[in-house]
């Protein structure tokens, strides 16, 4: 055997042993000084919490994973790189707060979690990138600003620890991005704090000091950016904007204009409305007439288009095991893109069992409970005739064979029913006729 084949099967043997380890052992060699020994227990662990809910451990031992993760970028930012180790690290840190969601002491636990590493992440984020050089990979910060969204989106208790976090990132497009511009690592950041803002329900509980300046920013991308893909996500979060119905708060125009003057009626129309006809005119006019859109880019800019014209969003639906989750306004759509982005395969099970996520979604799954174990109840006449219950097996909607068994029209349970309904049709044709000379019931 060569020694290239020998080396293969040591590392499949090693891996073989790390997936029989538990989460706990996994957690204590995230302190090693051993990168190797990092790496294998992050793997093992960003597997198990993609894989399932680890409810049982994260409620006991939350706050030493996280500082295991937190030690692990550590690591890389004193080496002054960017490698994987952040990478999984990072993510963990956002599955460990949405498993906490789901917990019995999920609001505590989740808000500590946030305070605990918002300005060690906050200060990661600036670190990185600006350790991060010209054409090396952006995918690890683009990570870190997903997990510090969702830390911030699960464990924040108001509208005054959203807009903390929403500040950081806002920072941190209007410093690091401005001196050091970078495609990828823009849309993640804007895409965050879009989804921060989509987070907050109510319009009138969001500052009318801290993003005066926010629709000139995104302006300014819709008339100067030379990068398609900029252009709509600055389009899409005007939509939101403009969605929310509260656009004196992010603009400087609007600033300092009473209610009243907002909806007065003025040559025919309040001048909330001739903002929004405003911006609808810029958009059209800047991301629809530019020639470098491909198809996609194309579609997408009709919908916020046809958003700023009618107020209303193009509706999408997700089918979520026997639901389906469905989208009319253009924040969910920035809610469900940006949670099916971080959670990828993981996205179905959080939607189906996480409460936080199906209250954020506004989405309800039906009940799995057992169906009824009585298929056709069976008269007196029937008893006497030797027709009797048909028994059916308990299943749940969860399970594979639900369908088949219980709802399909070809389905034992159908078939049973159909031929028990022809036999007491045929036996009360019988009886009228006087096929029979035998006696139903109490009848003579």
């Amino acid at each position: 055997m060569g020694k290239k084949r020998i080396q293969h099967v040591l590392i499949r043997i090693l891996k073989i042993c790390i997936s029989d380890r538990s989460l706990s052992d996994c957690t204590d060699e995230l302190l090693q000084k051993k990168g190797p020994k990092r790496d294998n227990a992050l793997e093992l662990i960003l597997n198990k919490f993609t894989n399932s809910f680890q409810h049982e451990f994260t409620q006991r031992n939350s706050i030493t994973l996280l500082d295991g993760c937190l030690n692990c970028i550590k690591y890389d930012l004193k080496s002054g790189k960017c490698t994987k180790e952040t990478y999984v690290a990072s993510r963990i840190i956002g599955l460990l707060q949405l498993d906490v969601a789901c917990g019995d002491d999920s609001l505590a636990l989740a808000h500590e979690i946030l305070e605990y590493s918002f300005e060690i992440l906050g200060n990661f984020i600036s670190k990185f990138y600006q350790a991060l050089k010209h054409g090396s990979d952006s995918s690890i910060i683009s990570c870190l600003l997903d997990s510090f969204t969702i830390i911030t989106f699960v464990g924040g208790n108001g509208t005054e620890n959203t807009e903390r976090s929403m500040q950081m990132i806002w920072r941190f497009l209007g410093e690091e991005l401005k001196c050091k511009p970078n495609t990828e690592v823009m849309i993640s950041a804007i895409s965050a704090w879009s989804f921060l803002l989509a987070s907050i329900k109510t319009s009138w509980s969001i500052s009318s000091k801290l993003w005066k300046e926010s629709l000139s920013y995104f302006n300014n991308l819709l008339e100067e950016s030379d990068q398609p893909v900029l252009r709509i996500k600055a389009a899409e979060t005007i939509a939101q904007i403009v969605e929310m119905d509260a656009i004196e708060k992010f603009s400087i125009d609007a600033m300092g204009l009473k209610d009243d003057l907002l909806t007065c009626k003025e040559n025919g129309g309040s001048m909330r409305e001739e903002k929004k006809k405003e911006l609808m005119n810029k958009v059209k006019s800047v991301v629809v007439s530019r020639k470098d859109l491909t198809k996609s880019h194309l579609s997408s800019s009709k919908d916020v288009i046809v958003f700023l014209k009618s107020g209303g969003c193009t509706k999408t639906s997700l089918l979520i095991g026997q639901d389906v989750l469905s989208t009319s306004k253009w924040s969910q759509l920035i809610q469900v893109d940006f949670m099916k982005r971080f959670l990828g395969s993981s996205f179905i099970q959080h939607v189906k069992k996480n409460k936080l996520i199906q209250d954020f979604y506004d989405f309800a799954p039906r009940a799995e409970a057992p169906h009824q174990s009585e298929l056709y109840v069976s008269s007196n006449k029937e008893e006497s005739t030797g027709i009797r219950y048909v028994f059916q097996p308990v299943l749940e909607l969860k399970n594979p064979h639900y369908f088949r068994v219980c709802v399909s029209e070809n389905s034992i349970l159908n078939k049973e029913k159909t031929q028990r309904m022809r036999k007491k049709r045929f036996l009360s044709a019988s009886k009228n006729a006087g096929y029979y000379s035998v006696s139903f019931g109490d009848e003579g």
